[in-house]
C-alpha cells in the first residue's frame, strides 16, 4: 500500500478478520463437521444431503453476482457486516429445525447471505495485503481462525456419542448463533473501508440488475489467459469437492470404516493443528520462492492421498491420511489463493470473485474447500445419489481423479505472474 497509515489500516482489517474469524470459527467448527449426520438425524437420506447442498449452490448464483458489483460501488464493508448479522441469525433456523425439510429453508438463506457477502469479503481481504507478503497473509488467515475452533470438533464428537446427534448438533448451532453475533458486531464496528470514496457509487435498485449484467462483459474482459486457466482449474476443484465432501463423515463414520463420532472429532482437532504448524511456512516459501511449483505439488498429491482415505481400515489409516491431506492442503491453499490475487486487476476483483462464485471457482485448492455454482449443485445431486445407490466409494473416487484432471491442465499452462497486482 501506500502510506504508514494505509499500511495500519490494512494490518488493523486483517486482525480484525482473523479475530472474528476465529470467533465464529469455534462454533462453526462444532456445528459443520457433522452437517450430514444431522441431516440423516432429521429424517434425510444420503440423496436429501446431496439436495440440500444443490439448493444452496442455486440459490447462491444470483446473490454472488449481485454481491460482486455491490462491492465495487457501495463498498466492502456494508457488505461484510450486513450479511454477517443475516448469517449469524439464521443459525436460529437450524438449531430449530423439526424436519430435514427445514433445513433447505436454512440452507437457501446461508447461500443468498454468502453469495453477496463473498466478493466483498474476499476483495477487501485481497485489498488489505501487500504484495510482497500476500501468501503469508492468506496463510495467517488460514491458520489464527482455526485456532479458535481446535477442539470443537472433538468436544461435540464427545457430546454426539453421549446425547446422540439430534441434540448436540443444536446444542452447537445454539452456540454458532452466538459466535457469529459478536463476530458480526465487532466487523460493523471495526473494520475499515477499502473502497475509495471516490470509487465508490450511488445505487439504485432500479440499476442493480442491469449495471451487474452488463458488467460481465467488461469483467470478462480484463482477465488474462492465465486468470482463466486458475479459473478452469478452481471449477474442476469445486465440482470435485461438491461430488464427495459431504460423505467423508459418513463414509469414514457410520457407514465403512466405522469409527466413533469422537474419533472423528479427534482427527478434525488434529487436522487444524496440523494445519497451523505448516501453513505459515508453506507461505512464505510460494512468497519467495513463487506458487506454481507448490500448487501442483499439492494437487498431484492429493488424489492418490483421496484413494488412500478410501481404502483405510482403522482410526490410524484414517488418521495418517487426514494428516497427509492437511498438509497437501496447507501447501497448495494459501499459494491458490494468493495467485489468483496476483492476476486479478484491483478495480474488478469483486466482480471477477461474484463470477467466480457463479462457476463453482474454488480459490483455495485445500481439500474439503467449500463449493458452489450450478455445477457445484450438479455435482452435489450426482454425488448424493452415487453414494446411496451405487457406490460409497465411487463420489469420493470422482473427488480424486476431477483434482488429478486439474493438476494436469496446471502442469500444462499454469504460469508463475510477470508482474503482481497491488
Amino acid at each position: 500500500m501506500g502510506t504508514d497509515r494505509e499500511r495500519i489500516q490494512v494490518r488493523g482489517n486483517l486482525g480484525v478478520m482473523m479475530l472474528t474469524s476465529g470467533i465464529w470459527t469455534f462454533g462453526g467448527q462444532l456445528a459443520w463437521p457433522f452437517r450430514s449426520l444431522y441431516v440423516l438425524s432429521l429424517g434425510g437420506t444420503y440423496f436429501d444431503i446431496g439436495l440440500i447442498s444443490a439448493i444452496g449452490s442455486v440459490f447462491g448464483v444470483l446473490p454472488s453476482f449481485l454481491g460482486g458489483y455491490l462491492a465495487d460501488t457501495l463498498g466492502r464493508k456494508k457488505m461484510l457486516y450486513s450479511m454477517s448479522f443475516l448469517l449469524a441469525v439464521n443459525s436460529l433456523i437450524y438449531f430449530a429445525a423439526p424436519t430435514w425439510h427445514w433445513l433447505i429453508l436454512a440452507t437457501a438463506v446461508d447461500s443468498i447471505a454468502s453469495g453477496l457477502r463473498g466478493p466483498a469479503f474476499n476483495a477487501l481481504v485481497a485489498d488489505s495485503t501487500i504484495q510482497e507478503r500476500r501468501a503469508e497473509s492468506y496463510a495467517l488467515l488460514n491458520i489464527v481462525p482455526p485456532l479458535f475452533g481446535i477442539f470443537s470438533p472433538y468436544i461435540i464428537g464427545v457430546y454426539m456419542d453421549r446425547w446422540g446427534v439430534l441434540p448436540a448438533q443444536r446444542a452447537a448451532f445454539l452456540v454458532l448463533f452466538g459466535t457469529s453475533m459478536i463476530a458480526s458486531f465487532m466487523r460493523f464496528r471495526f473494520i475499515s473501508e477499502t473502497l475509495p470514496e471516490e470509487e465508490r457509487e450511488q445505487v439504485r435498485p432500479s440499476q442493480v440488475l442491469r449495471e451487474t449484467f452488463t458488467g460481465i462483459r467488461e469483467t470478462t474482459g480484463v482477465m488474462s489467459r492465465q486468470l482463466w486457466v486458475l479459473t478452469a482449474m478452481g471449477v474442476l476443484f469445486g465440482v470435485a469437492t461438491a461430488i464427495g465432501s459431504s460423505f467423508y463423515v459418513t463414509y469414514a463414520t457410520g457407514d465403512v470404516i466405522h469409527l466413533t463420532n469422537a474419533q472423528w472429532g479427534f482427527i478434525s482437532t488434529v487436522n487444524m493443528v496440523i494445519n497451523t504448524l505448516v501453513t505459515l511456512p508453506f507461505a512464505r516459501l510460494s512468497d519467495q520462492r513463487g506458487r506454481r511449483a507448490l500448487i501442483l505439488l499439492s494437487l498431484a498429491l492429493t488424489p492418490p492421498a483421496i484413494v488412500a482415505f478410501v481404502l483405510s481400515e482403522g482410526f490410524t489409516q484414517v488418521l495418517a491420511v487426514n494428516i497427509f491431506l492437511t498438509v497437501l492442503g496447507s501447501m497448495g491453499g494459501a499459494a491458490s489463493q494468493a495467485l489468483f490475487v496476483d492476476h486479478s486487476p484491483r478495480d474488478h476483483r469483486g466482480r471477477i470473485n461474484a463470477l467466480w462464485s457463479v462457476m463453482g471457482t474454488v480459490q483455495n485448492f485445500k481439500w474439503g474447500a467449500a463449493s458452489g455454482s450450478i455445477i457445484g449443485a450438479v455435482g452435489s445431486l450426482l454425488g448424493g445419489y452415487l453414494y446411496g445407490n451405487v457406490s460409497m466409494a465411487l463420489p469420493l473416487y470422482l473427488n480424486a481423479g476431477l483434482i488429478g484432471v486439474a493438476a494436469l491442465i496446471g502442469v500444462a499452462m499454469l504460469r508463475e505472474p510477470e508482474r503482481k497486482t497491488g
